[in-house]
Order: structure tokens, then C-alpha cells, then sequence
């Protein structure tokens, strides 16, 4: 309930923040500065370990300053970084710390049961759709050492159709809302087909 309210929040302040500053935040965004790039890069890989601001929000701004391709790419490689080195500090660094983090969800047998019958194709589902939190992903397959070429591809993999789609309603959030509204129809459309998959996956695994 804490964490739920810490949220809420924080939207709230930032939504201020954004309605009172709006002029300078559009100026800011209409301004290719390429320059800047380097630093977006490492502050997608920041805010991806550290939460300082919501992901999704930060990952707007990419898609609104520097559009679809560049944006989605600045998300991606700071999502799929992020994920990586909070595996690695999971796996090498601070096993005890996340074990502890760990107790806090109950459905990680169910992420157990399907790591358990293919580490692959369980990690990608989970990124391609909420089943499981990412946090949880990252921790536990570093915690049970998931083979790092097989947890790093399926994250790749898996992350680009969310960090694509958050590129997108941030490029088009202040050109076309039709455009928009198509986007996220289609990408709902996309979770479907996925969550049918995983349904008819999980359903054979048992039989």
C-alpha cells in the first residue's frame, strides 16, 4: 500500500511539474541537440538500475526529443544494461541483499516452475509481458545463475517491443493522436497474441 501511494506521488509531482514548466520542457524537446546523446544514454542505463524517475516517463521524453528509431534505441540499450548489471550484482555481488528482496513476492515459485522447464523462453515471455515484475527477472535469475549469453538474449529480445512502444506515444504524444491511439491498439493486439502463446505453451509443458 506504502509502495502504491509512493507512486501515485510521484506521477502527481511530476505531472506538475511537466503542466507549470510545459513551455521550456516542449522547447527542450524541439531542440535536436546530438551532442546530448552520449548523456541519454547513460542516464537510460541510470534511471534503468535506479528509479530516480519512472522509466516510462523518461523513456517519453527520448521518443518526443529525438523520435522513434534514436528514442526506442536510447530505451532499449538502457533497459537491457540496467537489467544486466543488476544481474550481475545479484549473481557476484550482493546474493544475501536480494535473497532478502525476494521474500517480498509470492508468486516466485511460479517464476521458478517456469524458469525450471525452459530459462529462455520463460525470461522472454516475462519481458515481453508483465507476468512477473522485472526487478524480479533481474534478481532471481542472477540469484539461481541462469547462464548470462541465454538471460542477456532473451532480455534483448524481449525488452524492444515495450521500449519501441514508449518511443512512440512520446514521438507522437504532441504530432498525432490518431496515430497514437492506432499504436496502442495494435500493441494491445500484440500482448494478446503473446499472452495466447504463453497460455498454450504453459498448457503443454503440463501435458
Amino acid at each position: 500500500m506504502k509502495k502504491t501511494l509512493s507512486f501515485i506521488v510521484i506521477y502527481l509531482g511530476l505531472l506538475y511539474f511537466v503542466y507549470t514548466n510545459h513551455k521550456e520542457i516542449l522547447n527542450w524537446i524541439t531542440e535536436s541537440d546530438s551532442s546530448l546523446l552520449p548523456l541519454m544514454f547513460l542516464l537510460s542505463t541510470l534511471f534503468g538500475v535506479i528509479p530516480v524517475i519512472p522509466f516510462s516517463v523518461f523513456s517519453g521524453l527520448m521518443g518526443s526529443k529525438y523520435g522513434l528509431v534514436i528514442g526506442a534505441s536510447i530505451n532499449w540499450f538502457g533497459t537491457v544494461a540496467a537489467s544486466v548489471i543488476i544481474y550481475l550484482l545479484a549473481r557476484y555481488g550482493f546474493s544475501d541483499y536480494f535473497t532478502n528482496y525476494l521474500k517480498r513476492f509470492k508468486g516466485i515459485s511460479r517464476f521458478n516452475e517456469l524458469i525450471t522447464r525452459n530459462a529462455f523462453i520463460a525470461i522472454l515471455f516475462t519481458r515481453l509481458i508483465p507476468i512477473v515484475p522485472p526487478p524480479v527477472v533481474n534478481v532471481y535469475s542472477g540469484l539461481i545463475k541462469i547462464n548470462l549469453a541465454t538471460y542477456t538474449i532473451a532480455t534483448v529480445i524481449g525488452k524492444l517491443p515495450g521500449m519501441v512502444l514508449y518511443a512512440f506515444v512520446g514521438d507522437r504524444l504532441f504530432s498525432s493522436i490518431h496515430d497514437l491511439i492506432y499504436g496502442l491498439v495494435f500493441y494491445v493486439l500484440f500482448l494478446l497474441i503473446i499472452l495466447l502463446i504463453y497460455f498454450l505453451w504453459t498448457k503443454a509443458n503440463k501435458n
